[in-house]
């Protein structure tokens, strides 16, 4: 098939053996010698690597991204460093299939949309409780926050931009810790531009291993979403305990009640699960409210720099 060039590129802030590892993804994908595959490092971590071509592909090159820890950075710096009309922004803990950039491209993508955002699936991990629970709520897919009451907005996890959109913009705000990616998508539809959604561009995310993990998680998201409430001044937030009074309507028949998963199938979900399940799962929807609670009192600013920042949702 015939599709246009593309700049892949991933914000990263981890270790080197991380960066070996979204390395080799890169590479994993199928490109051509004129796409370009740039990881944006944001930890100073990364194995420094020559652009080059390897056997009629495109191969990975490391850009720095000094400065603040934050994805916003990263991002804004591996988009400066590219020259392709497209940029695909994954994030650095994705697993995307070879054929990702193909599946993009595989329909006419419209003149007004300035993004595509591909689904994000759950790697299915019974190994903990938050992991169970992640892969199961499937938080992060995209089919419900595309259909966000308010208007469209999609996660930068797996991302496809047009780049004048994105200049037009001017990239991500930087200075932030979360929400990035909905100011973002927001921001191009303020400009005129659409968000557009293809189902079939699935990449595999990993959902956190620790309930302190996913705490932390929560805490940003609620951060984040006070802080475009305050941007966005029509966009109110629906914390968890706000869901949680209306599940209980919803079981007392008052009310429409919650989805319970990201990507729109709450049905089928809610039919695999155990007695077991839903009560361990009703711990962590407690424990992440309160979470949530903490971060809507939080600043959403970025933190100095006294670590590696965060590089993937």
């Amino acid at each position: 098939m015939t599709r246009p060039a593309v700049s892949v590129v991933v914000p990263f802030a981890g270790t080197r053996e991380q960066a070996t590892a979204v390395l080799a993804m890169l590479h994993s994908l199928d490109t051509r010698p004129d796409d370009e595959l740039i990881l944006a490092d944001n930890s100073g971590t990364a194995p420094p690597l020559a652009a080059a071509e390897f056997l009629g592909r495109a191969t990975p090159r490391v850009v720095p991204a000094g400065g603040e820890a934050s994805a916003s950075r990263a991002r804004n710096a591996g988009a400066a460093a590219a020259t392709r009309d497209w940029i695909l922004f994954l994030d650095a803990d994705v697993i995307a299939p070879g054929d990702l950039l193909d599946r993009f491209f595989a329909e006419p993508i419209a003149d007004t949309a300035g993004a595509v955002t591909g689904d994000i699936a759950g790697i299915p991990d019974t190994r903990t409780l938050a992991a169970r629970y992640g892969t199961a709520r499937n938080f992060l897919g995209q089919r419900s926050h595309v259909n966000n009451p308010y208007r469209p907005r999609a996660s930068s996890a797996n991302l496809l931009v047009r780049r004048v959109a994105f200049e037009q913009v001017g990239g991500y705000t930087e200075g932030i810790w979360a929400a990035e990616d909905t100011d973002f998508t927001w921001r191009l539809q303020d400009a005129g531009w659409t968000l557009g959604f293809n189902p079939d561009a699935v990449v595999k995310h990993a959902y956190r291993e620790t309930l302190r993990g996913l705490g932390k998680q929560w805490r940003g998201y609620a951060a984040g979403a006070r802080w475009l409430s305050e941007r966005y001044p029509d966009f109110k937030p629906d914390p968890g305990l706000n869901r949680g009074v209306r599940l209980v309507l919803r079981r007392l028949r008052i009310g429409p009640g919650v989805a319970s998963r990201a990507d729109g199938r709450s049905a089928a979900s809610s039919a695999s699960l155990t007695r077991r399940d839903r009560l361990e799962f009703l711990f962590v929807q407690c424990y992440l409210a309160l979470e949530e609670q903490i971060g809507l009192r939080r600043s959403n600013a970025v933190k100095p720099r006294h670590r590696a920042g965060r590089g993937a949702a």
